[in-house]
């Protein structure tokens, strides 16, 4: 908890601490499917009511799934928090899983996974990591295939709900307008009948495969992402790697924007972000381009990462990069909801909380040698791996990497 007295609102979220990354083959988008239904009834409430509840409050509801974690949230004002408790208790351990509303949600998700088939700049980012960690559940994708979500019956959604949803897989943060002791006794009183799990949440580490996939479709762009070994969540290298991909691709002033968009016109949109996870990563650099222009790209691609395998950044540059993520860090701070967030990742791949102060000395610390050295571990050739989809074959592609 982050008592603010200054804040008028107050975010609650409830995680539990199961995602797509603990899921089967089989079961592939049950978590997600499981995070729509809450939201269609408890014995207590149904769908309608959830939603005049939230709104009587002049507040919010969401939820959303990751790989490693799933979260319910509510913002309201101060004085509505007992009822964003219930509410949000509620429907996070007593959804009725009505057979009518899993087959309403079915159908509502292939949807959705239909609509980000349809968006290339979407899917290519689930295709890289399916392609990147194949075989292994964390490269599956969070809404699940088309194939898996039909063959889920009401009998696996209710027994996975009840395996995973458990006190001591679950976790609550809030920050904002909010009096520690009460909310601790409102929170004691919703999950009072809640049992601990009787199976320990078990996960393999899944193994890097370095490769290439292309995928041709016609369209007008082509969109690629190159793979990189990265680093898990909390790795002593964290505050090394956000620099390093701020002075990357994190930003409008950063190296590929500037050189590939501003300078030579080839992209609207290309970046580079880190997927940490609790013991491991990947480093990615997407772009979306013409066909014409995807050779040019991979070219300058590989100038960025060769030139900081090679040469210190620049100390100015570096003081910009610092700058840009202190920055975002405490403009963050400044909503209630980004403040529970961050309670909650810190407890989950900490075990503590960091305070402000200590980000950005870790920021701070960080040398351009550190820099180099790591990306020296990060874009080796022999581990990389790509992924396009677009109007280009795959020997086109080969001939093009080289």
């Amino acid at each position: 908890m982050e008592p603010l007295r200054e804040f008028s609102s107050v975010s609650l979220g409830i995680w539990a601490l199961v995602g797509s990354r603990d899921e089967t083959a089989a079961q592939s988008g049950i978590t997600h499917l499981i995070e729509h239904l809450a939201f269609k009834g408890t014995p207590r409430r149904d769908a309608r009511k959830i939603a005049l509840e939230i709104d009587s409050m002049g507040g919010s509801l969401n939820a959303f799934t990751g790989k490693e974690f799933t979260s319910f949230y509510a913002r309201v004002l101060g004085e509505s928090l007992p009822l964003a408790v219930d509410l949000l208790s509620d429907i996070t351990l007593n959804s009725g899983f009505g057979g009518d509303d899993i087959e309403r949600e079915r159908e509502v998700i292939l949807q959705e996974i239909c609509m980000v088939d349809d968006t290339p700049d979407d899917v290519i980012h689930d295709l890289h990591c399916q392609e990147y960690w194949p075989d292994h559940s964390l490269g599956m994708p969070v809404l699940g295939t088309q194939e898996s979500l039909r063959g889920l019956s009401r009998e696996e959604v209710v027994s996975f709900h009840g395996a995973h949803f458990r006190a001591d897989r679950m976790l609550v943060t809030a920050a904002g307008n909010l009096d520690p002791e009460e909310l601790i006794r409102m929170l004691s009183e919703a999950f009072s009948g809640l049992e601990r799990s009787r199976v320990p949440l078990s996960r393999t580490l899944p193994k890097d495969v370095p490769g290439l996939c292309v995928q041709q479709r016609p369209v007008e762009q082509v969109h690629f992402c190159i793979g990189y070994p990265g680093l898990k969540y909390a790795d002593e290298q964290r505050y090394v790697m956000s620099l390093l991909n701020t002075v990357l691709g994190g930003g409008v002033s950063s190296r590929l924007f500037q050189k590939i968009r501003e300078e030579r016109g080839l992209a609207y949109s290309v970046f580079s972000y880190q997927s940490a996870h609790e013991d491991t990563g990947m480093h990615t650099i997407y772009c979306g381009t013409s066909r014409e222009g995807f050779g040019e790209a991979m070219r300058l691609i590989g100038e960025e990462t060769e030139d900081l395998m090679t040469r210190l950044i620049p100390e100015d540059e570096l003081d910009t990069a610092r700058l840009q993520l202190k920055g975002n860090l405490l403009l963050g701070l400044e909503s209630t909801g980004n403040r529970m967030n961050q309670l909650a990742r810190n407890a989950i791949f900490f075990g503590r909380q960091i305070s402000t102060k200590e980000i950005e000395e870790g920021i701070d610390n960080v040398t351009a040698q550190q820099i180099r050295d790591l990306s020296l571990q990060t874009f080796q050739k022999d581990r990389t791996s790509l992924t396009v989809i677009g109007p280009i074959s795959e020997d086109e592609v080969r001939e093009i990497r080289g």
